[in-house]
């Protein structure tokens, strides 16, 4: 059993607890750690575990093996590189960082102090996409084409207030909160990326966050790829791969579509799974028992740098090219 501290109580983070609070067999959140506890006390009185403002004094701990991070975008790398330097292992939220520069000296911490870090990309936990994976790995699909996809919802409606509504935390409309979960799907698919041309704009909001974000890629590998990120619309999720020897498709969570050259498309219904869970148990296996983690810190990285570049090509409209 991993034991370990959760520094960031909002939403994501409660759901993060429950999701392995007494479930799990491998991991165990033995602390909580926020700025105000006192907001949190219905929360601390439901799951019994302790909490605490003070993240200095918690890395210090010797019965902490491993630190969750789930605060606030902009600072995810300090607190990663604070874990480091304490020993501790480090989960971290997405996106891990909002600049390659802070992604890679948090990345080089992790590394100089032989802590083991993961990245919380939860969706390549998704039975219909670790399909898709073994698709593309196996050959399946052929040489890949194109890559494309959608997340979308109402987030720019509900999130008027606090740091999730302004730029400096959000930059790009939704794709930290939404857009970077397809976006790390198209580089397990497709490789890195080689030109980027992206547009970020506020089409129905009042604010000064955007609304409607695209990405137009072409790969490395000679890929191409597309992706939509509205904040104003309903919710919508959607990931697809094209290959020279058949597509396949993710529809929703749960639902994947396939088909294969001169073939007919076929349905299948996957059961839902907790992938909040699946992914801190994979996160405990890599420390415990050093099974692969399967999001690579070069996509991590790269997806960073791409968050980056869009920011920058939306508004100089010109393509971002990378070596």
């Amino acid at each position: 059993m991993l034991n370990t501290a959760i520094f960031g109580l909002g939403n994501w983070g409660q759901t993060l607890v429950r999701s392995v609070h007494e479930k799990s067999d491998k991991i165990k959140i033995a602390q909580m750690v926020t700025r105000d506890p006192s907001k949190y006390t219905d929360f601390v009185d439901k799951t019994g575990i302790p909490i605490s403002n003070d993240y200095a004094e918690i890395l210090k701990r010797d019965d902490i093996e491993a630190v969750i991070i789930a605060t606030g975008h902009s600072a995810h790398g300090e607190h990663v590189e604070q874990a480091a330097a304490a020993g501790k292992h480090v989960f971290c939220e997405k996106p891990f960082t909002l600049t390659k520069e802070s992604a890679l000296s948090a990345v080089e911490a992790c590394d100089k102090a032989g802590v083991k870090l993961s990245v919380a990309f939860n969706r390549r936990f998704n039975p219909a996409l670790m399909k898709i994976r073994g698709m593309i790995e196996s050959g399946e699909l052929g040489t890949i084409l194109h890559v494309e996809g959608a997340h979308s919802g109402h987030a720019g409606y509900d999130q008027r207030e606090g740091w999730r509504s302004t730029r400096e935390e959000n930059p790009a409309g939704v794709m930290c909160g939404k857009g970077m979960h397809v976006l790390d799907l198209m580089l397990m698919a497709a490789g890195h990326v080689k030109t980027l041309d992206a547009f970020s704009e506020t089409r129905i909001l009042d604010t000064d966050r955007d609304d409607c974000t695209g990405l137009n890629m072409r790969f490395k590998g000679g890929a191409t790829g597309t992706l939509s990120c509205i904040a104003v619309t309903a919710n919508y999720w959607r990931f697809h791969v094209a290959g020279s020897e058949g597509w396949a498709e993710m529809r929703g969570e749960s639902t994947l579509a396939t088909c294969k050259l001169r073939q007919q498309p076929e349905i299948t219904d996957y059961e839902g799974i907790d992938i909040e869970r699946a992914e801190l148990d994979g996160f405990a296996d890599y420390v415990q028992n050093n099974t692969p983690y399967p999001v690579p810190l070069e996509d991590v990285i790269h997806g960073v740098e791409l968050l980056e570049a869009t920011v920058a090509s939306a508004a100089t409209k010109q393509p971002i090219h990378f070596d």
